[in-house]
């Protein structure tokens, strides 16, 4: 008799935890994202060479923001995290080539001179919006009683959040972030393969380099994944 208390009372655990994940889910397209999908939290794709490539060629942002490498989570802590979690949402944000690939784009957000058609602040809206649907879902599922989630946004938070800053307050003060109820670590900088996890969603997802035309690709996304305990 215990034993089937025992497996009853599973099974109603795993049934209302999938009722948890599709509120969630429903709560990032509610919230702007244009696609979300629940996957296993070991579904999430780790390796080093993602996370190397923020230095190799080095960013411009790498060295410059302490969410971003070569600060930030080691491979072996982020698959250490990873681990501990069972289930995951991922959503994306698809972004216009006209913006995610304006021509100058990058010169903007480098030099923090905006262009005429304020595509750099467009985009930063965008970023932006990632980065508040993986704290609302962190959010709600913390209501919901998962008190250990865990957050990864797109690209890095300086840009959008402490733009008009010197600097990254993380880095050189014991203040700590500006903005610690939006910022986060991205999937990107964390190690995680965005690009497999999407196609194995069944996402189309185009690479976007610096000296792409908009013409060039057909639409950019942005991503974020929240763990779910």
């Amino acid at each position: 008799m215990a034993g089937s208390i025992h497996l009853q009372q599973t099974k109603e655990n795993q049934s209302g935890q999938l009722k948890h994940l599709e509120l969630l889910k429903t709560l990032a397209l509610k919230s702007g994202a244009d696609d979300a999908t629940i996957i296993y939290a070991s579904d999430v794709i780790v390796d080093p060479r993602v996370r190397f490539k923020c230095m190799i060629p080095k960013c411009y942002m790498s060295g410059n923001c302490h969410h971003c490498p070569p600060y930030g989570y080691s491979i072996k802590e982020v698959r250490a995290i990873v681990a501990q979690y069972e289930w995951a949402v991922f959503f994306r944000k698809k972004v216009n080539s006209s913006i995610i690939a304006a021509k100058n784009i990058h010169e903007a957000i480098d030099s923090g001179i905006m262009d005429d058609k304020g595509n750099a602040i467009n985009l930063g809206g965008h970023y932006i919006l990632v980065f508040t649907i993986a704290k609302l879902l962190q959010k709600k599922a913390r209501e919901m009683g998962h008190d250990l989630t865990h957050g990864f946004a797109a690209g890095n938070c300086r840009d959008p959040f402490c733009h008009l800053q010197p600097t990254c307050q993380n880095l050189i003060t014991d203040k700590g972030c500006r903005h610690p109820e939006l910022s986060s670590f991205s999937m990107e900088s964390s190690g995680m393969d965005v690009y497999k996890m999407a196609a194995r969603a069944g996402w189309d997802q185009f690479p976007i380099g610096g000296m792409c035309e908009p013409d060039s690709v057909p639409q950019g996304s942005l991503m974020g994944l929240v763990l779910i305990n």
